[in-house]
């Protein structure tokens, strides 16, 4: 999964477990994609996502915590971390590297 996808799976996989899932348990499919997200909220507060798609075979894990930092495995099974206070993102398993936020924001490495 490039950088791009990911950031963006993230941001909706983010608003989603936030806003638009209140329940502590669920699911949900994105025509758009193909893509099923499966969530749960555990006690601390902190969401894991589950998303498979069919279509693609591929499937991944993210874990969002209170602080907005995330952690999870990619389609391909490359660990990461996200630290949202500074906007920083490490692929275990790709070594692509990303620092800061928005315009600023700068990636190295990756495979």
């Amino acid at each position: 999964m490039n950088l791009k996808l990911l950031l963006i799976v993230l941001a909706a996989t983010f608003f989603w477990s936030t806003t638009a899932f209140p329940d502590s348990f669920g699911a949900r499919y994105d025509s758009q994609s193909g893509n099923w997200y499966h969530w749960q909220r555990s006690p601390s507060g902190e969401t894991t996502v589950k998303g498979h798609n069919f279509s693609t075979g591929s499937s991944w894990t993210t874990t969002i915590e209170p602080d907005g930092d995330m952690r999870g495995r990619d389609s391909r099974g490359n660990y990461w971390r996200y630290n949202e206070s500074t906007g920083s993102y490490f692929n275990f398993g790709t070594g692509e590297t990303c620092i800061g936020k928005g315009f600023s924001r700068t990636c190295s490495g990756g495979r």
